[in-house]
């Protein structure tokens, strides 16, 4: 079966992480792929030097900095509807792939057919720096820290061939994913509300929600170096934004433990959360995270403001 596959890398002043990414594209295998660039707004050459680098690189300028949901909507849109894509790899700028990332996933989505139709797959995702650590085999939703919780996290990655099969999931985390066109068709394009950060959760609940499975694929691997355009991990951007689309995404997927969670384990317990910060010099992170929070509460979203304003502070 010959599925076209449409890698989307999404851009917004990779510089050298973003050329890094498509060279790992580039190299795979067995699989008829198309390398897409979709630039939100970049000032730092990288889009120059990767028409340098790449003579079938496609790119999409999309002018300004529209967020991963609406700067990957873009570029999914022009994949199905300009590049006839059966498939699309959404790859933030900053994981690798290996050269047979692709064809394991396809792979994985044909085999778990068997059980319900796919509609998206990912893979096991390890850290850059410490490929037998695990940042995430998938993602589910649970009304504990965060709303949602990443499979695997910490965990020692299973040595090649010992993986066990493909298994479901409530989402896949937005850093590497394969999405199926008839997905999109059927629940549409990612929220682009959330901006970035947890609309990955919500796509996969509504891909659930209309029929299919979002299924990870434990033998495929992707290499993550945490997003260096938000500051990477624990950093006091990425927790104010998740605090903000945490009560977001429970007001569009409402629960009455999921906001018991977060009133009492985010938010009534947090001096607990600001003492392990002290100790682990992460207090700005950790104050960030209750500002996120009750900025959500009162109704503000994340924006490109405010990706820009904690970029400046992690520059």
């Amino acid at each position: 079966m010959n599925e076209r596959v449409v890698a989307v890398v999404l851009n917004w002043n990779g510089g050298e992480e973003t050329l890094r990414c498509l060279d790992s594209v580039a190299a795979s295998q067995g699989v008829d792929v198309v390398m897409l660039l979709a630039d939100n707004g970049s000032r730092d050459g990288s889009v120059e030097a990767a028409e340098q680098r790449f003579d079938e690189l496609v790119v999409l300028r999309l002018g300004s900095n529209l967020g991963y949901a609406a700067g990957n909507n873009r570029a999914l849109r022009h994949a199905f509807d300009e590049l006839d894509a059966s498939w699309v790899c959404l790859l933030n700028s900053d994981v690798l792939i290996d050269p047979d990332t692709l064809e394991s996933l396809l792979a994985g989505a044909r085999s778990a057919e068997e059980q319900g139709a796919v509609g998206a797959v990912g893979p096991c995702l390890v850290y850059c720096d410490r490929p037998a650590v695990i940042w995430a085999c998938g993602g589910e939703v649970v009304p504990r820290f965060n709303v949602t919780q990443l499979l695997g996290h910490g965990r020692t990655a299973p040595a090649p061939g010992e993986a066990p099969p493909p298994s479901d999931v409530d989402y896949l985390p937005g850093a590497c994913l394969l999405v199926r066109r008839e997905a999109c068709e059927a629940a549409g394009l990612l929220d682009e509300s959330f901006f970035c950060y947890l609309e990955d959760a919500d796509w996969g609940l509504r891909v659930r929600a209309a029929g299919m499975r979002m299924v990870v694929v434990p033998a495929s691997r992707a290499r993550h170096a945490l997003s260096a355009s938000t500051g990477g991990g624990y950093t006091a951007g990425r927790k104010y934004m998740t605090g903000v689309n945490s009560v977001h995404f429970l007001r569009k997927h409402p629960s009455p433990s999921g906001w018991a969670a977060l009133f009492l384990l985010d938010i009534m317990l947090w001096p607990l959360t600001l003492l392990r910060g002290m100790l682990s010099g992460r207090t700005a992170g950790a104050v960030a995270k209750l500002r996120g929070l009750i900025d959500g509460l009162r109704g503000v979203h994340v924006d490109a403001s405010v990706a820009a304003r904690f970029a400046r502070r992690s520059s």
